[in-house]
């Protein structure tokens, strides 16, 4: 119920985000708000618990371009103290991002990565935007939100597929 509304709400007026293509920048107006980023990274952390997970990847928002975002990750719990390869970054439009970000997490809850980062002092974080799902499912399920049929379908986290419910 709760991803539905959520949906609605991100629906509410046309509003949508799409992955930044030069040929779709023609068809944005001077009305279209340009909200952040919703982005994809992947790990390149040398510890075993992270680096052996197949599909581990970190879905997250930012207001501020990826790259810099990202520059200081390897002394970052979020970003499992570790530098980050960024997969890919999709411009929001007239869209909250962070609700955005809050439906994709929803969406892959199951298979969220469950682990303990010590950062540079000694204190303990469980970082929650480190995901379990192969790339092209990902990329799914940001279209499925985008064509409005995302409340259809859940995540299998045992076969890393989609499913329509």
């Amino acid at each position: 119920m709760l991803l539905r509304s959520l949906s609605v709400a991100l629906y509410r007026d046309g509003k949508v985000i799409f992955q930044l293509d030069e040929n779709l920048l023609d068809k944005l107006t001077k009305n279209d708000k340009q909200n952040g980023y919703i982005y994809i990274l992947k790990s390149l952390s040398n510890d075993d618990r992270i680096m052996t997970k197949k599909n581990l990847y970190k879905i997250g928002f930012s207001t501020t371009q990826v790259e810099t975002r990202v520059k200081n990750a390897n002394k970052e719990p979020t970003y499992l103290m570790a530098d980050v390869k960024i997969i890919s970054i999709y411009e929001v439009y007239n869209v909250n991002p962070h609700k955005l970000e809050q439906l994709i997490h929803k969406f892959f809850h199951n298979s969220c990565l469950d682990i303990e980062i010590y950062d540079k002092n000694g204190k303990n974080h469980k970082p929650k935007e480190w995901f379990i799902a192969p790339l092209d499912v990902i990329e799914e399920v940001i279209e499925l939100i985008i064509n409005g049929n995302v409340i259809y379908y859940r995540y299998d986290e045992v076969n890393e597929k989609i499913i329509r419910n």
